[in-house]
């Protein structure tokens, strides 16, 4: 082949290589631009989203009523004009809209909110306007039964700052209001209702914390009948006068003697009842008395509760359901008697104890333990000692025990036989025993007095097979 022809050959090839490698760049650069212009359209594709998101939020921070949040999405030199109703105007700056939104917030106990229609977004460089048609649904402060609607033509422009959008601009335009329903006085009687049960049983828990606050700082209580007589005034005197009278009983309950009467009319409401209270006094814990009051309670609804401002406690009758309660004392102090015995036989040292008051007198009458023990310490070392001495015990009364009531004194004498082993070899101890107990008050937790051993004898008579001095 000539050498001309070579030559023209290879200079073909080197242009279809250059032109496919040129080619290829060209390719390449313009995928990088077509990815990098859809990143672009993506990015300003969100733009919408995130400023519709503050609008939303901006939204919802006014239907919870939190004027930080509200105050956190403006510029310093924002504006907010405001048509319609009371509050029509215009406000610039954030101190000036603060002070708006909280007039706002001051009229209404509740809020919620809805878009009527989509809101409509538009978005151009740094600057962005959200508007929509929205509903807030809202509470009076004033009449609390009453729901209304609030439809405003809103308008936000909002200005790119950093990475985030702010409102520069508001117009909250109120195109139209009303009232959606009424609360049934029949679910505002209910309410006031419960405030009454919920008022008495404070009284029988006798705790005056929770009634405290249950009442308007102006209330008045008045008590007929009884050593309590008199008008009180003022919480802490109110407070201070339920005091006096939970020191008088040690335990209070309630009921009513008929559905209580309830009446709303506004914000005002009164319920008027027969209720009975049963009590036990603290000076005398075995009787039960009861009052009979003919109650009457108003209450004025503020800030959505309803407080009492009025209460009168009148007594139409009092006495005794039951005094001395001998068959109830004699059947407790029997029962300890015996646990007493059980916690011996199963030789818990703990449950022993638990009956003894801190200056008992065990008197151990005969055997190896013979002598006075008095204090819980030595009664608690007798017993270890007695413990320690058998394996296992049981034991059980030849005859129903004798108890004897005797004011806040009750004695119980009975004849017991344990049986003891040691080893392989069974025991047997006869004890002519007596328990003195003594009643240290009402347990107001467990409804049952409080019995403690103040005096104990355990008088071995005898045993077998061993020798009485050996047991």
């Amino acid at each position: 082949m000539k050498p001309t022809t070579v030559g023209i050959i290879v200079a073909v090839v080197l242009i279809v290589v250059f032109a496919g490698a040129f080619g290829y760049v060209d390719y390449m650069n313009a995928k990088t631009n077509a990815n990098y212009q859809n990143a672009v359209n993506t990015a300003n594709g969100f733009k919408p989203n995130a400023v519709l998101g503050d609008a939303f939020e901006h939204w919802d921070y006014i239907a919870i009523e939190n004027t930080t949040l509200v105050a956190s999405q403006y510029l310093p030199n924002a504006t907010l004009t405001w048509i319609g109703g009371p509050l029509s105007g215009t406000y610039k700056g954030i101190s000036s809209i603060n002070n708006t939104w909280n007039k706002f917030f001051s009229l209404w106990s509740a809020v919620w909110l809805y878009t009527v229609n989509p809101p409509v977004t538009s978005v151009s460089g740094n600057t962005a306007q959200v508007t929509a048609p929205v509903q807030f649904v809202v509470t009076p402060y004033g009449v609390n039964n009453t729901v209304e609607y609030i439809n405003v033509s809103y308008t936000l422009d909002f200005l790119k700052s950093g990475t985030s959008f702010y409102i520069y601009n508001e117009v909250w335009h109120i195109t139209g209001t009303g009232v959606i329903a009424h609360i049934p006085q029949q679910v505002l009687a209910q309410e006031v209702e419960a405030s009454a049960f919920e008022h008495w049983d404070y009284i029988a828990i006798e705790n005056s914390s929770l009634l405290s606050p249950e009442y308007a700082s102006n209330a008045t209580l008045d008590w007929i009948g009884g050593s309590l007589t008199g008008t009180y005034s003022g919480v802490s005197s109110i407070i201070s006068t339920w005091d006096r009278f939970f020191n008088l009983w040690s335990a209070v309950w309630f009921y009513t003697i008929s559905p209580p009467s309830v009446s709303v009319m506004g914000r005002t409401a009164t319920v008027t009842s027969e209720n009975q209270f049963i009590l036990t006094p603290t000076t005398a814990n075995n009787t039960v008395e009861y009052l009979n009051i003919s109650y009457s309670i108003t209450y004025y609804r503020v800030s959505g509760t309803y407080l009492i401002t009025h209460e009168v406690w009148h007594i139409v009758g009092a006495g005794y359901i039951s005094t001395n309660q001998k068959t109830d004392e004699y059947n407790q102090v029997e029962a300890l008697a015996f646990s007493h015995w059980n916690n011996i036989a199963i030789e818990n040292l703990t449950l022993v104890m638990e009956q003894y008051a801190p200056n008992a007198v065990l008197h151990w009458v005969n055997s190896t333990l013979n002598g006075t023990y008095t204090g819980y310490s030595e009664i608690n070392a007798t017993w270890n000692k007695f413990f320690t001495a058998w394996i296992a015990v049981w034991f059980y009364s030849e005859e129903p025990p004798v108890i004897t009531l005797k004011g806040d004194m009750a004695y119980v004498n009975a004849t017991v036989q344990f049986v003891v082993q040691k080893n392989s070899t069974f025991d047997y101890i006869n004890v002519s025993y007596q328990i003195v107990y003594q009643n240290m008050g009402f347990n107001v937790k467990t409804g049952q007095f409080q019995y403690q051993i103040v005096n104990e004898v355990f008088n071995v008579l005898g045993g077998s097979p061993k020798p009485l001095s050996d047991l």
